[in-house]
């Protein structure tokens, strides 16, 4: 039997896939439901009425208001709840029908709340809050060809059109209408994956909505709403530089009360980040983030543009502001005991002085000006998950880290998984810096274990029930991740076999632990040539399977080759034999110049892949045996160092820095150097302490190429520590010089700002152990000869 509550609308085409999951999810209370099928060719009208849906069908006229207003004269409930068939029930459903008959008379639009997963894994949803339940045959219709919005009698009393519906994109939240500010929040809470990037990529809504929204502006011309949903498509479809040129457009036209600002503002901000226009991003929020002192998204934003800008007290600030705008907020976790806990945290770091020209409005020293509840309008942001609790405290901790508040860091991670127990960067973030705190690694799985036991017990914010084995599973991942792969393949063998590893990824730790026969006896396990599992492996899979034969010295199945693609056979069979030590290295002199060639072309290009994987898994002498062999039959394969200095380089990012420095300097005495690999050294040299040294290979980085800009960086840095030093010994001789003490002041200041400028290699907790490793010579071979 039919409520006569609540009924469904919805337009479909071709939706197969979501909609038995969506009217699934609304089974239970039996809602009246309408939906519009605009030319499915699929099964969607039979799914429908499956569920005892009405269906209507109309042709697709490049009009959803059209198409939406179609159902509503219909309706026989008291109200309409609008959905899209990739959105569904997650909680609230029971709470609503109890919320409804409760409504006063005067109400008659609802807000309810959506998460729109923008990425598969946790806290990787936007929150919105849309009007999509309202009163029926109150003279509510749909007005606009895309993000249609709902108006009444045409008009808002003001004159105004009235509008409330919005949608979201794979990475920037748009919306589909006008914020509903002041509309009461419904009980019900839906999740939309429609715009996951994989879904995206199987269709072409981005292009339809495109194709639409151009109609409008050729229409209204310039009409800012129409602009901003312009560039947040172009965000869909990957390109950024004509996303920007909307946005601008859209802000210097959209008036300050546009309830869709403030989400334009964001959406803005983020382009401009991903762009690397830092400075346009810096000006628009200092600015901007005054005016919605309690959108948390755009203080997460000012402080990862004011980290790339080196300003980092004043970001890790701004980080704390955003966690701090959930205090007040209905369902607030932040009492006053986190308050206290983060306000103690990294005080040293953040009560700093700034910079007094820095921004156009100054922001306040005081903490607590940073955590005093600023005075707003109640507002409805569109807001990524977890940007005023787990992100902003994972941000916080990477930034103390990065300090040297290891101890502080590690509390910060610890806070963030207290609100989001499966985020995934906080459990990493917390396995590094134990690691850096110089912890071993069964301490610092004992610590990961005790955290999951604490965290596990409290609710995530994300949808769906988080079980013993997936907390587990990240905290294998965490220990993986800093390079304690013995511990987390022991906590494997334990009793917690039910916990889900990828084979790929345990042979992959097996490599990286050096465990290689035990590597080699997984392979033959799991990969069974009879069943033809090796057939759909991914390139670097199929690198990992074949390394694991090698290092046990063995060669590679003929299998295993014919999964390759066909240009790179010829190139695998010359690598079997290459490394078969029972054939001598040789080249085939029976075939043709042409195909020696090729084929020799091919086994260069596979050999860079498989020296790149046998250096992340730490096989180094493997890879040093490689080269020297790939060098006897391709005279050319190291021609004016290029093969060197791409070696070195493969070597020090993975934390390889002695073994890297071998290649270099061997390649330097020979003239070999290109800009990357003089920054590279000057790198190894400025950490070492000898600025003067440093400063010479950054310059000659320079001369190489005068855009480097992490050895123009560098070089600035070193400058500053030179004059810095000057003026210490100037002190020493007149240590009550104001003036003196002033310079000293202003530029170590100078220099905080220029070292926080994200200019030097990274290194975790895995290229930091392959630091203090062991590590193979690679002086490769003299070409003076």
């Amino acid at each position: 039997m039919q409520n006569r509550l609540l009924g469904i609308h919805m337009i479909v085409q071709n939706e197969e896939h979501h909609l038995a999951r969506c009217l699934d999810s609304f089974k239970s209370i039996g809602s009246e439901c309408f939906i519009t099928d605009t030319g499915s060719t699929d099964r969607t009208p039979e799914i429908a009425r499956h569920y005892g849906a009405t269906v209507l069908h109309t042709r697709w006229e490049d009009d959803f208001a059209y198409a939406r207003n179609i159902s509503l004269p219909l309706a026989s409930t008291e109200w309409i709840l609008c959905l899209d068939a990739d959105e569904h029930v997650i909680q609230g459903l029971e709470e609503l029908l109890d919320y409804l008959p409760k409504v006063h008379k005067s109400v008659s639009r609802l807000r309810i709340t959506i998460e729109n997963q923008i990425g598969e894994g946790a806290g990787e949803s936007v929150i919105f809050q849309p009007v999509r339940l309202f009163r029926a045959h109150q003279g509510y219709r749909y007005a606009g060809r895309i993000h249609e919005q709902l108006v009444r009698g045409g008009t808002r009393d003001g004159g105004e059109q009235e509008g409330d519906d919005q949608d979201m994109n794979d990475s920037f939240a748009y919306e589909k209408g006008w914020i509903a500010e002041h509309e009461p929040l419904a009980p019900l809470r839906l999740v939309h994956d429609g715009y996951l990037p994989s879904t995206i990529a199987k269709g072409d809504k981005p292009l339809r909505n495109l194709k639409l929204l151009q109609q409008e502006l050729a229409d209204r011309p310039g009409q800012p709403f129409h602009l901003y949903n312009v560039g947040v498509t172009y965000c869909q479809l990957g390109n950024i530089e004509l996303a920007a040129e909307a946005f601008t457009e859209s802000f210097l036209h959209t008036p300050l009360h546009a309830p869709y600002r403030s989400t334009l503002v964001r959406d803005y901000a983020k382009v401009l980040l991903a762009m690397g226009r830092y400075d346009e991003g810096h000006w628009l929020l200092a600015v901007e983030r005054q005016r919605y002192a309690g959108y948390a998204d755009l203080h997460l934003i000012y402080g990862e543009i004011l980290e790339q800008q080196g300003l980092e007290e004043r970001a890790y600030k701004s980080y704390a502001r955003a966690a701090n705008c959930r205090e007040g907020s209905k369902g607030s976790d932040l009492k006053n005991n986190r308050k206290a806990e983060i306000r103690g945290i990294h005080q040293k770091t953040i009560e700093q002085k700034d910079d007094p020209e820095s921004d156009v409005i100054r922001e306040s020293n005081s903490l607590d000006d940073i955590y005093r509840e600023p005075n707003r309008i109640d507002r409805h942001y569109v807001t990524d998950m977890g940007c005023d609790s787990y992100k902003a405290y994972t941000a916080m901790g990477r930034l103390a880290q990065k300090r040297g508040f290891l101890q502080e860091s590690a509390h910060l991670y610890s806070l963030a998984l207290g609100s989001e127990v499966t985020y995934a960067p906080a459990w990493t973030g917390l396995a590094d810096v134990l690691q850096q705190s110089g912890e071993t690694d069964e301490s610092i799985a004992e610590t990961l274990l005790a955290r999951w036991k604490e965290h596990s017990t409290t609710t995530s914010t994300g949808p769906g029930v988080v079980t013993r084995e997936d907390g587990l599973t990240h905290v294998v991942h965490a220990l993986a991740s800093s390079g304690a792969y013995g511990q987390a393949l022991k906590l494997l063998h334990g009793v917690d076999r039910n916990i889900r590893i990828r084979h790929e990824e345990y042979l992959y730790w097996l490599l990286c632990a050096n465990r290689v026969s035990e590597a080699l006896q997984y392979v033959r396990n799991q990969w069974s040539e009879e069943l033809g599992e090796v057939k759909n492996l991914q390139p670097e899979q199929r690198v990992d399977l074949a390394l694991t034969c090698w290092v046990n010295e063995l060669s590679v199945s003929d299998s295993l080759v014919a999964t390759a693609e066909p240009q790179e056979r010829e190139g695998w069979i010359m690598m079997n034999d290459l490394l078969d030590v029972r054939e001598q290295v040789h080249v085939e002199d029976n075939r043709d110049e042409k195909t020696v060639h090729q084929t020799l072309q091919a086994a260069t290009e596979l050999s860079k892949n498989i020296l790149i994987r046998a250096v992340k898994t730490g096989q180094l002498a493997f890879a040093r045996k490689l080269y020297e062999k790939m060098v006897v039959i391709n005279p050319d394969y190291d021609k004016g160092g290029v093969h060197s200095r791409w070696m070195a380089a493969v070597l020090y990012r993975q934390g390889y820095t002695m073994a890297a420095a071998d290649l270099l300097i061997q390649c330097m005495s020979q003239g070999d150097l290109d800009a990357e690999s003089f920054f590279y050294l000057g790198e190894a040299v400025y950490a070492k302490g000898h600025y003067e040294q440093a400063l010479i290979l950054f310059q000659q980085a320079l001369e190489k190429d005068s855009e480097q800009r992490q050895a123009r960086a560098g070089a600035a840095v070193c400058y500053m520590r030179l004059a810095l030093g000057v003026i210490r010994q100037e002190l020493t001789r007149s240590p009550t010089d104001k003036v003196l003490m002033a310079q000293q002041t202003v530029l170590e200041q100078q220099l905080r700002t220029a070292e926080g400028i994200p200019w030097r290699t990274v290194f975790h907790a895995r290229e930091r152990r392959n630091q203090l490793a062991d590590q193979a010579h690679f002086i490769m071979h003299d070409r003076e000869g």
